[in-house]
């Protein structure tokens, strides 16, 4: 037989000729490892499109460029028995390759038992490749010859999110790297999805927004299914497959109960082993090709509207029974129907927004817009915004509405949710006073009404302990918090679990015990959940917990997934996160220092807006914030912050305390005082960062007053509280200052010398000025002379300064000279550019 001539053409479609236009090196080192293996036989079956045929021309050019003689086979109309007949009188010598493509259109009635003693007799040297969409009958005598067999597969073949950009490059379509983590998970790799889907890609105008609505329902993509993977499968097979890819897992009874055929296990089976774009895993769920899906889908719903509703009507109460509510309530939403899925929501609805599933609740609000309310979507909607309504009035608005359904409801409409909307009416409230008589209210329901719902019940007791918070009655919140938290952990209701976990760290953080709080934070963080996109409120919540938690320790993070959670819900209305997201995004902004005038001003606004509802957070942003506010807009604008603080914390909390601190002020005396008692009551503090920063304000004021034991004293317990807890960013944020105390008392610190070292070396690694160009420690400066150092880049002479300031003008000499000593400096323009780079400008 002779070799192929390397002009004609190789690609099997146009989807394969598009595949080809790129190196695949990771398929060329499949190659090599077969070739050193010793094995002869190498099999590639995978599915129509998948690539096979550009694959095999990619390695015939490798192959004949290392001299190697190459023999292809292919189909032409005669049989593969005739092919290799031919084909053994050209055979000689050592370093033969047979690559035998699109082995099943070759062989005839007889399958592959003639070619097992033509194959038997084929020299040690020579090696075979054989390609097909699937295994054919009998292939295993072949397999058992001695040959040594490699495989590579579908899995093998799929594109890499690497190789998806490359060619999206070379096809001028302009992808990021996270539009091709999308494109090629949407497509699972499929090379042909793939390149079908570059010429629609490039006549968008937007392709990154496009990629979401590039399926099976396109038309090229469209005709490549039906021509190349549909129109070969009997009537029947079609029939099975367009009525079982109601989802893209479905598991065996669900396809038996769609299709009504006992059979379809088998027939999706056989459709699994042929590579018919369908899989079946261990657990007999069959995963059908989410391209095969979309095209099937909106077949079935061209043919018969009717049955492609009640086919997603049937499978979303499947999945419902099954407890799989999510998919449950993703299959409504597939049949566009109203009535389905407001029939779903109401069964499904609160069971997903207590497991956090927020966004398919959303979606499924959003397509019920238009129709009347009902009492079931208008107590979902109303609970999308528990416990924070960031919404208030509206909330308020829609509480009436829910009420007056609910009067005019059926009975047993009533038993189901009015323990729900008491729960939700719970929530809202505000205040010590509309605490107490909710307490009353439910307190009173709950004992006269048995609940047999888990959710009913978790709902009014999470209620309960909420109005017990505000009420300031915390013995009796936290034991009813911890049967909550039990209770939806064992239910795997992740938000209530969550909401509940949050409300007992906020209540201990509210009594000064910052210890617990953080406990309750790791316990969240050791939850198994999913943290990759799409978020849920639970798995948002956790991911954000978990990259602060790497943020605070200097690990290595990604910030990522804070931006996603942020884009995902830029109202907060959704995920009800926007807070903590917006935060963690604006707050490693502004410990850059690079630009911190806008991250500032936006820190400040949400502190302002949303800080009621976030105490601990505001605690921990707190110093920042403060720090920043004097050095940027001067003692006025760090006065405000102080006020802010005070408003939100408390003018008592640690956190306060330091603030006052580090203003000037006639009472320092009595702040130091105050705070050393917080501080050493360990009861003041919202959060451990707090501690630490009330410990190295303590250190400084003893630095500047010469109390270098005392300032020892306090470093210690700053390192300790740090090392423990994990707060070591504290020391390199605010301008490094925190670094700079330890370096000063370096060598002092005895048992917590080691931890002080790796202080040292995160602000090595973070370029923080610790040591002067004269070798000693950086001495902090007092409030007053920061105040005059923000002075000196402006030009303005001595007299100007001490106008404005209202002092003296040997007073301002005065502390010019003490500026420039402490800076290591000896003139305004050096003082300016050390100040720059100490972050104090």
């Amino acid at each position: 037989m002779r070799a192929l001539d390397h002009t004609a053409p190789l690609a099997d479609s146009p989807a394969e000729s598009l595949s080809s236009t790129i190196p695949r090196p990771r398929l060329v080192e499949a190659l090599d490892g077969f070739s050193r293996s010793g094995a002869r036989l190498l099999t590639v079956w995978a599915a129509a499109g998948a690539g096979k045929t550009t694959l095999l021309a990619q390695w015939r050019h490798v192959l004949e460029a290392r001299q190697a003689q190459v023999f292809e086979i292919h189909p032409d109309g005669r049989t593969l028995e005739e092919r290799l007949l031919d084909l053994a009188l050209s055979l000689s010598g050592e370093d033969q390759w047979v690559l035998i493509d699109d082995v099943c259109a070759m062989l005839d009635a007889r399958g592959v038992a003639p070619l097992l003693p033509l194959l038997s007799s084929l020299g040690e040297g020579t090696r075979i490749v054989v390609a097909g969409r699937f295994e054919p009958s009998g292939f295993t005598a072949i397999t058992s010859l001695g040959f040594g067999v490699h495989r590579l597969g579908n899995a093998e073949l799929a594109f890499t999110v690497d190789e998806t950009v490359e060619l999206a490059s070379r096809m001028q379509v302009s992808l990021t790297a996270v539009d091709g983590e999308v494109l090629t998970l949407r497509t699972q790799g499929w090379a042909a999805g793939i390149a079908l889907s570059m010429p629609y890609l490039a006549s968008e105008p937007a392709p990154s927004t496009a990629i979401a609505s590039f399926d099976g329902d396109q038309h090229q993509v469209a005709d490549y299914l039906v021509v190349r993977v549909l129109d070969s499968l009997a009537p029947e097979d079609q029939a099975v497959l367009m009525l079982a890819a109601a989802a893209e897992r479905v598991p065996l009874d669900l396809a038996v109960a769609l299709t009504r055929r006992r059979d379809a296990g088998a027939i999706l089976g056989r459709l699994s082993r042929r590579n018919t774009l369908v899989e079946r895993d261990s657990d007999d769920v069959f995963c059908f090709h989410p391209i095969l899906v979309s095209y099937l889908r909106a077949e079935f719903r061209r043919r018969d509207e009717c049955a492609f509703i009640q086919r997603h009507q049937a499978a979303a109460q499947w999945f419902a029974d099954e407890g799989a509510h999510d998919a449950a309530l993703e299959q409504a939403l597939l049949s566009h129907d109203q009535h389905v899925i407001d029939s779903q929501l109401e069964r499904s609805g609160v069971e997903l927004l207590m497991q956090g599933r927020s966004a398919i609740v959303a979606t499924a609000l959003r397509h019920l817009e238009q129709a009347p309310p009902t009492l079931s979507t208008a107590v979902i909607r109303l609970g999308m915004d528990v416990p924070t309504f960031p919404d208030r009035i509206g909330a308020e608005n829609r509480l009436i509405v829910v009420q007056r359904l609910l009067d005019s409801a059926a009975p047993n409409a009533r038993v189901r949710w009015e323990p729900l909307v008491r729960a939700i009416a719970g929530f809202m409230v505000e205040d010590r006073d509309g605490a107490e008589h909710a307490l009353e209210a439910l307190g009173g329901y709950l004992r006269a009404t048995p609940l047999e719902s888990l959710d009913a019940a978790l709902a009014v007791r999470a209620a309960i302990a909420w109005c017990l918070v505000l009420a300031e009655r915390f013995s009796d919140a936290e034991p009813l918090l911890r049967y909550v938290q039990a209770a939806a952990l064992r239910a795997s209701y992740s938000w209530v679990y969550l909401v509940s976990t949050e409300l007992a760290a906020t209540l201990a953080a509210r009594r000064g015990d910052w210890q617990t709080a953080n406990a309750f934070d790791e316990q969240v963080g050791a939850l198994p959940f999913d943290m990759k996109p799409p978020y849920n409120r639970a798995t948002a919540r956790a991911t954000l917990l978990a990259v602060a938690s790497s943020y605070s320790r200097c690990e290595p993070v990604s910030f990522v997934p804070a931006r996603q959670i942020e884009a995902a819900d830029p109202t907060g209305s959704d995920l009800g996160l926007l807070f903590h997201a917006r935060a963690l995004v604006l707050v490693a902004a502004l410990d850059t220092g690079a630009s911190p005038r806008e991250p500032l001003a936006r820190l400040l606004h949400l502190m302002r807006t949303q800080g009621d509802d976030n105490h601990r957070l505001v605690a921990a942003l707190a110093p920042r914030v403060h720090y920043w506010a004097l050095t940027l807009h001067g003692p006025a604008a760090a006065g405000q912050v102080r006020q802010l603080i005070c408003e939100k914390l408390g003018p008592g909390s640690t956190e306060a305390l330091t603030l006052r601190l580090l203003a000037p002020s006639r009472s320092e005396y009595a702040v130091e005082r105050a705070l050393t008692d917080a501080l050493e009551s360990d009861t003041a503090a919202w959060t451990g960062a707090g501690v630490v920063h009330g410990r190295l304000a303590l250190a400084s004021r003893a630095y500047e007053s010469d109390r270098a034991a005392e300032a020892v004293h306090h470093l210690r317990l700053a390192l300790d509280v740090s090392n423990t807890f994990g707060y070591a960013r504290e020391f390199l944020v605010c301008g490094g200052q925190g670094a700079r105390l330890v370096f000063a008392a370096h060598g002092t610190l005895g048992e917590a010398e080691p931890y002080a070292l790796h202080i040292l070396d995160l602000a090595a690694a973070e370029h923080i000025e610790v040591v002067t160009e004269h070798g000693g420690a950086p001495t902090a400066l007092t409030p007053k002379e920061r105040e005059l150092l923000a002075e000196l880049p402006a030009h303005q002479t001595v007299a100007e300064i001490a106008a404005k300031q209202h002092l003296s003008v040997n007073t301002v000499k005065t502390h010019l000279r003490s500026i420039y000593a402490k800076l290591g400096v000896t003139g305004r323009s050096d003082a300016v550019l050390a100040g720059r780079r100490r972050g104090l400008l």
